[in-house]
This record gives structure tokens, sequence and C-alpha cells, in this order.
């Protein structure tokens, strides 16, 4: 048999011999993607699409508080209890029409007036007319207001100047003006006139340097107020506050009377001493003797 050969072995080359280039290669593999992830991370962006109405919140705000408050200004209480029709042509054309119709017929009803559709079902015709609904506005500042370089400056870019105010105030203002008639559907006689109620409302804006806003004015106060007047026999939910109260009124329900007293019950006779009792013969009395005796 032959011998077996011994085993043998290679050699390993030492630490410092070994080629480190795919060790090399994977470091910088991954330190290439985890500079990728990082960069696209940090360069990554979003966006927010904001859309803006035709007219602003703060606008409408101000004309419908404005037109509110020269609602609840008005006197219904003569109109209560006759069937009434709110005429609203004059109103067309208006930007809050919708409101300015809706919160009459509030008013009218919650006065107690008996609102129709149809005119000829009615006894009076409601007349309203709107002679002011609007807004202005003021702004002032105490600073340095916003320049427009022009080109014919020298040395200077053409360009523009934010203003830097130190103290600056703005102030906007909505204004309602209301009257209101009434007439008779069949004489055509005036029987009702509201007069001309003028009413505001304000917002104001503050800035003191770098801090504001600085909101005041009657559109940052509540108003609880909403359109019930005080009519006795009426009650109103509450406990809960709203912008607008809940406009739900119900009738006090009376107690329920009370039973009649009774009546009072007679009294008896005295008996008479000198009657006989029941069943027998009558007797005198009288020195101790009977009559029939």
């Amino acid at each position: 048999m032959e011998a077996a050969h011994p085993l043998t072995t290679v050699p390993r080359r030492p630490h410092s011999q070994r080629n480190p280039t795919w060790r090399h290669a994977g470091r910088s593999l991954v330190i290439a993607w985890m500079t990728i992830a990082g960069g696209l991370a940090a360069s990554g962006c979003g966006s927010t699409r904001m859309t803006h109405t035709p007219r602003t919140a703060t606008e409408q705000l101000l004309l419908t508080s404005a037109w509110d408050d020269a609602v609840k200004r008005i006197d219904f209480s003569p109109l209560s209890g006759v069937p009434v029709h709110l005429d609203t042509t004059n109103l067309k054309g208006h930007s809050d029409e919708g409101w300015i119709a809706s919160s009459l017929r509030q008013a009218l009803l919650t006065h107690g007036a008996l609102l129709r559709t149809k005119p000829e079902e009615a006894r009076w015709i409601v007349e309203p007319r709107v002679g002011v609904y609007g807004t202005d506005s003021s702004d002032w500042m105490i600073g340095l207001p916003q320049l427009t370089i022009p080109i014919t400056i020298p040395g200077l870019p053409m360009g523009t100047i934010p203003e830097v105010p130190i103290y600056k105030k703005s102030h906007q203002r909505g204004v309602a003006r209301l009257a209101l008639f009434a007439y008779d559907r069949q004489s055509g006689q005036v029987v009702w006139t509201s007069g001309t109620v003028t009413a505001d409302a304000d917002n104001r804006n503050t800035h003191l340097g770098a801090i504001g806003p600085i909101q005041s004015g009657t559109l940052h106060r509540r108003d609880e107020s909403g359109y019930l007047p005080a009519m006795p026999g009426l009650t109103t939910q509450g406990g809960v506050h709203f912008d607008e109260p809940p406009a739900l009124i119900v009738p006090a329900v009376p107690p329920p009377p009370l039973p009649p007293p009774p009546l009072p019950l007679e009294a008896a006779p005295e008996p008479d001493p000198m009657a006989a009792p029941l069943g027998l013969p009558p007797r005198i009395l009288g020195d101790g003797m009977d009559l029939k005796k």
C-alpha cells in the first residue's frame, strides 16, 4: 500500500500584506448610499396650496355684524299678531341678500308677527330698504414707510425698501343703515314706520415694533343677545353659550288650576231637651209626673 501523503497547509498572509480593496469598496458604497439618502432628506420640500375668497372673512364679519346690530335696535312689537308679508324687492342685488332677508324674517317672527309668504294672504306689507352697507378703513404709522428707489438716483439699484414701523395702527369699519315701513294691503295707507337706524362694527390692529397684531374692536367681542325680544309669557332655552344663542321660543305652560276648596259642612242642630226621644210619645217634664199616667 502506498503511504498517504501528508496534508499540506498553505500559510496565511500576514494582516499587513492582505489586499484591502474589497473591504474599502464596501465601506465606500455604504457611505455613498448614506450620503445620497441624507441629501435627499435634506433637500426635500413640501408646499401647501392656499386659496382666498373674493371677499375677506373680516369684511363679511364687519358687514353682517353691523347689520345684525341695526336689526336688534328696531322695535317690531307693533306688528305682533298681525299677518304680514315681507317685500324683499329693494334688497335684491346686495352681496349678503340672503343673510339680510333671513335676519328680518327672524326678527318679525320672534316679535310675534304672523309671516305670510304671499302678499294676498297678508293684511300688512312690510317693506325694508338699505341706505348704507359697506366698509371703510384708515391706517397710520410712526416709522419708515415703504419706499421705491427710482432708477434716476445714481449708485443705487432700482428696487423697493420695505416699511419699518415703530408703531402702526389700522382701523377697519363696517356700517349698515336700515329703515322699514308697513302699509295696509287693501287701503294702501302707512300703518307703521321703524325710523332710520345706523349701526357699525369695527376691527382694530396694532403693531408695536415686531409685536403684533394686537386685535381689538367690536368684532372681537362675543355677542349673545341674538334677536330674542323681552316678550311677556315667553321663555327661551339657555344654559349653553353660543356666538348666537338658540332662537327657539316656547310658550310658558301655565300651572294647572287648583281644585276648589271643599264646601263647609252644615252644622248639625243641637238637640232640644224638651223633645221626646224617637219612637216614644211626647212627655211634659214637670213635677216629675207623666200626663198619661
